[in-house]
């Protein structure tokens, strides 16, 4: 298969480098001209969770800075666009980007977390079939030349039900070969060494993990700490608890379905995933906008719909909203 990746930041190097090691042919497609001219001059190295490490050669692959795309037609057929950049980077020149990457038959998979970001995308590609991708796989990239893959997830992809404008056309191209397409990139994964699964209610899924986020996410921003070192303090586990009911109150409010043990749900995550930097610290540490306004912001606004205060979630919004971008820490 062909693969086109949008953003080479470590979650994107990772699937890249398997995919490429199984056999695939893979683009980077990157911000900057200087990480196109790094990656294709000295490739770079995966590091497995169990200390293993895979040369990917640079002659293996292609790198372009992400707006070379609209001047190569080659890169129109392929067969997945993988879009691995962060929600914040998906603006209006990037939606036109991502359109002159996509031939007939291409499929589009997004792995951005918090919510908003896939109504855009259904729409600059005028509804074609959009797979978003929940998944428990991460990674840390030290420059560029090295990923450290922190340990293996599982990754569920699932066609959005949400509707765009050409709903009809998108049903019809399911019938044809919508089911195909998903077990077929499922199959694909699994073969690279990703678990994966195809889900037939990716919504829930998506909204299962905008939850856990939510709650997981800015604590360990604002207090600098790993995942796994929310659960140490009672004073850590009681405001656990208060984001995580009053994240059910939203979902209650808005008729979507959660896991009524959600408190423990999160304190496993917490336990498996319990030396992760989550995306949102790290973004803190490299002192970059986060991803809040699409996770904690989007989840405030769906209770001010519906009725419901949340006052915790406001609260670590605004606080993470508020830190110096520009300070940078280490841990």
């Amino acid at each position: 298969m062909k693969f086109e990746i949008i953003g080479a930041g470590a979650l994107g190097l990772l699937f890249g480098a398997k995919l490429l090691n199984a056999g695939h042919e893979v683009t980077f497609w990157t911000r900057t001209n200087h990480q196109a001219d790094l990656l294709t001059k000295q490739g770079y190295i995966l590091e497995e969770s169990d200390g293993s490490l895979h040369q990917i050669e640079a002659s293996k692959f292609q790198a372009h800075q992400i707006k070379e795309a609209v001047k190569i037609g080659e890169y129109r057929e392929n067969d997945w666009v993988f879009i691995t950049t962060k929600q914040r980077h998906i603006d209006g020149e990037l939606l036109s980007i991502i359109q002159s990457l996509h031939g007939e038959r291409t499929g589009t998979l997004c792995f951005q977390n918090g919510m908003g970001h896939v109504e855009k995308i259904l729409t600059s590609l005028k509804g074609r079939q959009i797979y978003t991708a929940v998944t428990t796989e991460g990674g840390k990239r030290i420059g560029t030349e090295r990923v450290i893959r922190s340990g293996v997830g599982k990754t569920t992809i699932g066609i959005v039900e949400r509707r765009s404008p050409k709903s009809d056309q998108r049903e019809a191209e399911k019938g044809i070969y919508g089911d195909y397409r998903g077990e077929s990139l499922v199959n694909t994964l699994d073969i690279a060494g990703f678990p994966a699964f195809l889900s037939k209610d990716i919504d829930r899924e998506i909204f299962r993990k905008l939850l856990i986020n939510a709650v997981v996410n800015p604590l360990t921003a604002l207090w600098r700490i790993p995942n796994g070192e929310l659960l140490e303090t009672e004073e850590r586990r009681k405001l656990l608890r208060q984001l995580c009911q009053e994240g059910a109150a939203i979902y209650q409010a808005n008729g979507i379905s959660y896991d009524p043990a959600l408190y423990e749900q999160v304190s496993e995550v917490c336990r498996s995933t319990a030396g992760n930097i989550s995306s949102m610290l790290n973004d803190v540490l490299q002192g970059v906008p986060t991803e809040v306004d699409f996770i904690n912001g989007y989840l405030v606004e769906m209770g001010r719909s519906a009725g419901v205060s949340a006052p915790g979630h406001e609260m670590v919004w605004q606080l993470i909203r508020g830190l110096p971008s520009t300070n940078r820490i280490s841990i």
